[in-house]
């Protein structure tokens, strides 16, 4: 291949990566092409490149793909399982595209978040129209939250991409908190998309949203002087008020209705399975998950779990999780009620390695977006559909790269803060 045409193969390579990027927190419509042509062209320059790969991190993506095909030998539905294992091939070849990526452009990662963001502001943008000519037809403050407020995603999975791009803005904002430009940028950034997150009113999005704000107070406080301290209190305390003033009440209501359905299923009332809260059929769906983890220890098979978990809805008498033949609503148990309890291992280790790889790199990055993914898969089977693989394939491999140590108390801002 001519040198001319491999410097041409390598620019159509990263725009097509950054397009990609751009593309999956608008709409998981758009993301397949776009996929296929960025992952086709970072392979033929991984091809010709043989960039290292960071396999300390990404290891069980591949452990975990690899089971599911071996679970095909005992499934049945193998239309099913072959399109389960195309979903999930993203977790195999993304990481994979990362490390090529990465090999071109050192900082890849801060390109590729740049695009993210670009994409979920026009995300919030679409939402706010969306939101806005629903209001305008009924009246209904309820467009501006959930899934007649989220443009085209789920709203889990759109809060989810918010608290990872506020995650990310908010640390480079307290990185850069003596350049006043970049500090205002950031924080600015923050704030938007910690009001989106609590108007999506999604409980893991709110969670998510703590769990950030926690990582960056403790980072913020142990960084900075006690002048800028201050500053960042006043910022954090405004933007919850923000926060709580636009989406407060619709988040209360959806925490209360959750703590109702848990009431619901500890006092075994038959209600909980005739309900269509999305609550109860969730508790339903896990646990139906645990009854069959305990009963098939090697799971249904890869092509089979959707039909184990309607079946057992059937015998419920949960018609309607039946009818929307709902997943296990939780990564670890859809594994295992697929593979049993290596399923589940296999889901837990996708989680729990990366988080203890970077206590030991101190790298928060990338324990910030573990703790996110774990969350989020703890109630979402979000290795199951687009939406969840590609980021998790496109972010693990790129923060495998990632070594950035923030250490507490720089002697250069203690100094001159």
């Amino acid at each position: 291949m001519s040198t001319s045409l491999g410097i041409y193969l390598q620019r159509a390579a990263g725009w097509g990566w950054l397009l990609l990027c751009g593309i999956i927190p608008i709409s998981g419509r758009f993301v397949p092409v776009p996929l296929a042509v960025a992952v086709i062209l970072l392979l033929i320059v991984f091809w010709r490149r043989r960039p290292m790969v960071a396999w300390d991190v990404l290891w069980p993506l591949f452990v975990f793909y690899i089971l599911h095909i071996i679970g095909m030998a005992w499934s049945s539905d193998l239309d099913f399982g072959l399109f389960d294992l195309q979903i999930k091939l993203g977790l195999v070849l993304l990481p994979l595209a990362s490390a090529a990526y990465m090999s071109l452009f050192p900082n890849g990662l801060h390109r590729s978040m740049v695009a993210f963001t670009v994409g979920t502001f026009v995300a919030i943008v679409l939402s706010f129209w969306k939101g806005y000519v629903c209001f305008r037809s009924t009246g209904d403050s309820g467009c501006f939250a959930q899934s007649t407020f989220s443009f085209d995603l789920h709203p889990s999975y759109a809060a989810w991409y918010a608290c990872w791009a506020l995650g990310y803005w908010g640390l480079c904002a307290v990185e850069n908190a003596r350049q006043h430009r970049s500090f205002l940028v950031q924080g600015a950034i923050v704030l938007v998309l910690s009001v989106f997150t609590f108007m999506l009113a999604s409980k893991s999005g709110v969670l998510g949203l703590m769990i950030v704000a926690l990582a960056l107070g403790i980072i913020h406080f142990a960084r900075l002087a006690p002048k800028r301290r201050i500053i960042g209190v006043v910022c954090f305390v405004g933007g919850l008020v923000v926060a709580l003033v636009v989406g407060g009440d619709r988040v209360a209501e959806r925490m209360r209705a959750a703590w109702q359905a848990v009431e619901v299923a500890r006092s075994g009332d038959p209600a909980l399975y005739a309900s269509g809260g999305g609550s109860e059929m969730r508790l339903v769906a896990w646990q139906c998950s645990s009854e069959l983890l305990g009963a098939q220890p090697f799971g249904s098979g890869t092509g089979d779990v959707k039909h184990a978990l309607v079946e057992c809805y059937i015998s419920k008498g949960a018609t309607l999780a039946a009818e929307k033949r709902l997943n296990s609503h939780s990564q670890f148990l859809q594994g295992g009620v697929a593979l049993g309890w290596l399923g589940l291992l296999s889901s837990l280790l996708v989680a729990v390695v990366p988080l203890v790889v970077a206590v030991k790199r101190r790298d928060v990055l990338l324990a910030l977006f573990s703790v996110l993914f774990m969350l989020n898969a703890a109630v979402e089977s979000v290795l199951e559909v687009q939406a969840g693989v590609v980021l998790v394939g496109i972010m693990s491999g790129l923060l495998a790269y990632h070594r950035t140590s923030y250490s507490p108390h720089p002697k250069d801002q203690r100094t001159n803060a």
